[in-house]
């Protein structure tokens, strides 16, 4: 039997990673296996084993549900500083836009300073905090 051609958006892709499994017919599953079957008994400390791991996964799922939690506030954080820096940037680009008939624009040194200054503290105030 011929093996299945990996699909186009695999190209460049390692397609020879293991992830630790591989695929056995019935006769090879029972060669791994030591010749058991379904039919066995799972005796009890394997039913506990195999709840013990059932609750790591079931604790690590609530992990994963809090760091989605964490992430959205971080989200929602992030969002609003981002307003914060485009309330005090669009402003002035906006203000540069306007009368683009005329070549120059008249913004004396020392209130240009002064201007400049104060919205990089703003601006610093919102990331840095």
């Amino acid at each position: 039997m011929m093996a299945d051609k990996d699909p186009d958006f695999m190209d460049g892709f390692d397609s020879n990673q293991s992830f630790g499994f591989m695929a056995v017919n019935e006769d090879e599953l029972k060669d791994l296996i030591g010749g058991a079957t379904s039919e066995e008994q799972v005796t009890p400390e394997q039913i506990a084993a195999i709840q013990d791991k059932l609750q790591l996964i079931v604790e690590m799922n609530s992990t994963c549900e809090g760091a989605g939690a964490v992430k959205a506030q971080y989200d929602e954080l992030l969002k609003a500083k981002m307003n914060e820096i485009e309330q005090l940037v669009l402003p002035l680009l906006i203000n540069l836009k306007k009368n683009g008939d005329k070549d120059y624009l008249y913004w004396p040194g020392a209130q240009r300073t002064a201007q400049v200054e104060l919205q990089t503290e703003r601006i610093l105030k919102i990331t840095q905090s």
